[in-house]
């Protein structure tokens, strides 16, 4: 009997190289399903000759009328709290597969609100939690309401039961793993900082800022005395402080992010690179895109 495993599908490559590493094909022989459909056709006549299949869930929503007549071992879904909104066509379909075991992967099984939790058990154990309507009104409301600032002491008082009652009740069927229980089966961390140095444009409107009567007002407001007289001024000049800073951050990420038509320069500068035949989108004017751009090529490699 054949076991299934659903995962985004950046991780169905990881997850088949992950399954050599650790394991003989004797035991584990995955099947890599994926591909265009015609390819897909093809795979489906090879599902018998192996005891683990890995797909895409977009691949299993598309060919749910073939998996829904497997019957699997396992079915585990990594990244399981895609199927967070159960009126998805994606997680009507997941809820389709049936398994003798059923695993759910996540590292933020609630997202948003409790209501998903029913969503991610209504697969795992359906009709555990009950209906959603009959959770939302047990669970649901009470901890929603408990959490609203204006909410009674009553309300948050329920809220609290409420939520108390719901981990006594799923508590017994999640495993959850901390870092440090962990830490010491991973590989050491290797972190490398990066110096990217401003884009010519970044330097010309860094500049820019610099010979601006905005530098001036920064530089007066960090210099300034705190007297009374001049406690309002000071906090008018506090919020130049903010507006510069946050200014002067968006232009060492991207020229365009300040670059608007409502700036100063803008109409200079654009008829600047026009004359250059370049484009203020162009990945040269971000150092950083640049740096990123090889990073990820290094990961694909």
């Amino acid at each position: 009997m054949p076991s299934l495993v659903v995962c985004p599908p950046t991780l169905t490559g990881h997850w088949v190289d992950e399954v050599g590493k650790f394991c003989s094909k004797e035991f584990l022989h995955p099947l890599h399903y994926t591909g265009p459909p015609t390819e897909r056709m093809r795979l489906q006549h090879q599902v018998k000759k192996h005891n683990l299949i890995i797909a895409s869930y977009d691949v299993v929503r598309n060919d749910i009328d073939f998996f829904r007549n497997i019957k699997f071992n396992y079915c585990i879904l990594d990244e399981g709290h895609v199927i967070k909104n159960g009126k998805t066509k994606l997680s009507k379909a997941i809820k389709q597969l049936a398994a003798n075991f059923r695993v759910i992967l996540s590292g933020t099984p609630i997202q948003n609100n409790v209501l998903e939790l029913w969503s991610l058990f209504d697969f795992l154990m359906p009709g555990f939690l009950g209906t959603e309507r009959q959770f939302a009104a047990r669970y649901g409301k009470p901890i929603l309401a408990s959490r609203d600032a204006k909410s009674s002491s009553r309300e948050q008082e329920a809220g609290v039961l409420a939520m108390e009652a719901l981990h006594r009740q799923v508590l017994p069927f999640l495993l959850r793993r901390m870092k440090e229980d962990v830490l010491q089966d991973l590989p050491p961390k290797i972190i490398q900082d990066y110096y990217c140095n401003l884009s010519p444009l970044q330097v010309q409107l860094y500049e820019d800022f610099a010979k601006s009567r905005a530098k001036a007002s920064v530089e007066d407001s960090i210099s300034s005395t705190s007297t009374e007289e001049e406690e309002k001024p000071k906090l008018k000049a506090t919020g130049h402080v903010f507006q510069a800073l946050q200014y002067l951050r968006k232009l060492c990420n991207h020229p365009s992010l300040v670059l608007t038509p409502q700036h100063p320069e803008y109409k200079r500068i654009s008829e600047q690179l026009i004359g250059q035949n370049s484009n203020l989108r162009d990945l040269q004017h971000a150092p950083k895109l640049s740096a990123l751009k090889q990073v990820l090529c290094w990961e694909v490699f």
